[in-house]
């Protein structure tokens, strides 16, 4: 089987869609069924909406692998806006609340009913009972660890994408910073200043969200959003415009082999935290009593919170992290 088009490697939803097949002929999988929003945009490059709550588990994404390098993905939609050209209108999966109008599109997709292992992100009793009919020679396995190993290590590209959504993230910083210099001191509305500068740049979905306090002459502000899928954040105490804390030495801490007792001993504070960030909040995690058994590793990109301090790092092969937070021309 064939990819629908011939998607060139440096492109970045291309290159993404590659690292999760390669990922599943590791893993021996003929077939992966996403459920969670981020796998979905991760593998098939789809523009997300952002909607409150919760909501229960549905095969949003379908790959097939075939031995085909991009395998061949299937995106449950009724339109393709959003949806990236690599994906025809052929393969989407049309929106409905009866399990048997949705079981009979999965029944469509070819390769699916000879599968011999169908990995999933995660699942419900109704999604298992579904798959036993329509693939009932299958292995059901598994397979959230999948993405989130393939997420773990970004590409040059997500890197680019993570270090504009910090430049983003300094301009709802901005407005903060210039509404509290006009005489503003309610929480709400220095909030209120941060959401409407954020949305002139198309920021609109909050992943850490938007966090501000007034203590005396100085203002406490973090800003964490999703910007082109991809988040970025910014964090510290400021007086008089400028971020008083120095460099954290927690950063420093963060090169590739760092352990748990290496980033503990590092902090300079009680509340430290160093977790991963992509698509939104990601793994490893790291924080007083969380992460003992992980490791950093080159091309993570990191989210480094020490008191109230928090800047965007990414680990290089070697040496120091680079600052993806650091103001644009300036030293972080």
């Amino acid at each position: 089987m064939s990819s629908a088009i011939d998607l060139p490697e440096t492109d970045l939803v291309g290159a993404r869609r590659a690292a999760v097949v390669a990922a599943m002929a590791l893993d021996d999988l003929d077939v992966l069924v996403l459920g969670r929003q981020d796998d979905v945009t991760y593998a098939s490059g789809i523009e997300r909406l952002w909607t409150a709550g919760t909501r229960p588990f549905g095969a949003g994404c379908v790959i097939v692998r075939d031995g085909d390098p991009f395998g061949r993905v299937h995106v449950m939609s009724s339109w393709n806006a959003g949806i990236p050209d690599s994906i025809p209108f052929d393969d989407l999966l049309p929106l409905s609340w009866n399990p048997a109008t949705i079981a009979r599109n999965l029944r469509a997709i070819p390769g699916l009913g000879e599968a011999r292992r169908i990995g999933v992100d995660t699942w419900s009793p109704g999604f298992t009972r579904t798959i036993a009919r329509l693939a009932p020679h299958a292995e059901l396995v598994a397979a959230d660890d999948v993405l989130e190993r393939v997420r773990r290590h970004k590409l040059p590209a997500e890197i680019d994408h993570i270090r504009a959504a910090c430049e983003v993230a300094w301009a709802g910083v901005d407005a903060i910073l210039a509404a509290h210099r006009n005489g503003t001191t309610s929480s709400d509305q220095l909030t209120a200043a941060a959401i409407a500068a954020l949305a002139t740049h198309g920021a609109t979905i909050p992943s850490s969200g938007i966090e501000v306090s007034v203590d005396g002459e100085a203002l406490v502000a973090d800003v964490g959003m999703i910007v082109g899928d991809y988040e970025g954040g910014v964090g510290g105490r400021f007086v008089d415009g400028v971020r008083v804390e120095e460099r954290s030495a927690l950063i420093d801490a963060c090169v590739t082999g760092a352990s748990w007792h290496d980033l503990a001993a590092a902090a300079t504070t009680g509340h430290w935290r160093v977790r991963g960030l992509g698509l939104g909040y990601e793994r490893p995690v790291f924080d007083a009593t969380t992460g003992r058994a992980e490791t950093l590793a080159a091309a993570m990109v990191m989210s480094v919170a020490d008191g109230s301090r928090r800047d965007v790092v990414a680990i290089r092969p070697a040496g120091p992290p680079e600052v993806l937070s650091a103001r644009s021309g300036s030293a972080p």
